[in-house]
């Protein structure tokens, strides 16, 4: 084997061995996307910014540099670096989908689709969190029909089906969108008459309305179609104590725990019918079955109080007293 002197013989040049290699932008770069992986975001942002502001930038530097400001939530500056990343290549499927979650983030719903939807298009099989902000988009841009189609291929359903406009009609009402909650709810039961929870959705609709009586009504209607839903008819216990009637209210809310003791719900309700009902004693019973699962519902506490004030327990009574105010404080306090 032929050994490379590092200095040739007397009289001949002198010939020196390379030095060792600078790290390389690659190397760097590499190291970077590494330390994302890593969770070490805020490390990765000096060297990635360098790499970004290279002429030229080195090809994937603004795309890995959008990704670490966007988990430190620095979304101005993600969106410019996903920006940037697509102008070196219109092409990287994932700086347009990062830009349209930022986008999103930054409460612009209507830019974020342009690009949302553009990587769906590339990639129909995007993961679940794209789709949600996809239809989550459709909602804030007004447009519900493509929203009740992305959700539904989100769950693998038929757009038109009665299930399709159940889901859109229960996603718009746990966003206080009452109105077009019951718009799909109702076109929920003209596709699907005896379909469960549409009636519910709308007694929920009409509660948040204030109208109690067309509430009890799509109730009553979803126990004959869903008779074993637990909350059901903790709401419909609800309903006949406001109506006075302590008998129906007392039944609905026997159901209830029959079918599920894990929600305070009906134990704090029964608690209520037995007050009403002149029985301070069973009440007691109920109510601190809910307190022992809960201790810092103040209704709980009230209610024991006035429980307790019916049959003479003054410091009994007293301590449910001081129990809510201790716990309306430490409310107070928080929210400060």
């Amino acid at each position: 084997m032929i050994l490379i002197p590092a200095v040739s013989m007397v009289g001949q040049t002198v010939t020196k061995l390379p030095a060792s290699p600078e790290p390389t932008a690659v190397t760097t770069l590499e190291l970077a996307h590494s330390q994302l992986e890593h969770g070490k975001e805020r490390e990765a942002i000096d060297a990635l910014q360098q790499l970004a502001a290279a002429k030229p930038p080195v090809k994937g530097a603004n795309r890995e540099l959008g990704i670490a400001y966007y988990r430190t939530s620095k979304l101005v500056d993600a969106e410019q670096s996903f920006a940037a990343a697509m102008a070196e290549d219109p092409n990287d499927g994932e700086s347009v989908q990062m830009r349209g979650l930022t986008l999103y983030r930054l409460g612009r719903p209507g830019a974020a689709l342009l690009y949302l939807e553009r990587a769906r298009q590339w990639n129909p099989d995007s993961d679940v969190d794209v789709n949600y902000v996809i239809g989550r988009c459709y909602i804030d841009s007004q447009r519900y029909d493509d929203a009740r189609a992305a959700f539904a291929a989100q769950y693998s359903l038929d757009p038109e089906a009665g299930a399709a406009y159940l889901m859109i009609a229960q996603i718009l009402l746990s966003l206080e969108l009452p109105e077009k909650a019951a718009e799909n709810a109702k076109k929920a039961l003209q596709i699907s008459p005896n379909i469960a929870l549409a009636h519910f959705v709308l007694g929920k609709v009409y509660l948040a309305k204030g109208d109690s009586k067309q509430a009890l009504e799509q109730f009553e209607q979803e126990r004959t179609i869903n008779p074993t839903y637990p909350p059901l008819y903790q709401f419909l216990g609800d309903l006949y104590i406001k109506a006075g009637q302590l008998r129906e209210a007392q039944h609905s809310l026997t159901q209830a725990l029959s079918l599920d003791q894990s929600s305070t719900g009906p134990f704090i309700l029964l608690g209520r019918v037995f007050l009403d009902d002149n029985d301070p004693q069973t009440a007691v019973s109920y109510l601190q079955h809910a307190e022992q699962m809960d201790s810092s519902n103040f209704i709980t506490h009230y209610l024991l109080a006035q429980a307790y004030k019916q049959m003479g327990r003054k410091e009994d009574s007293k301590r449910e007293v001081d129990a809510v105010s201790k716990i309306h404080s430490g409310e107070i306090k928080s929210i400060q």
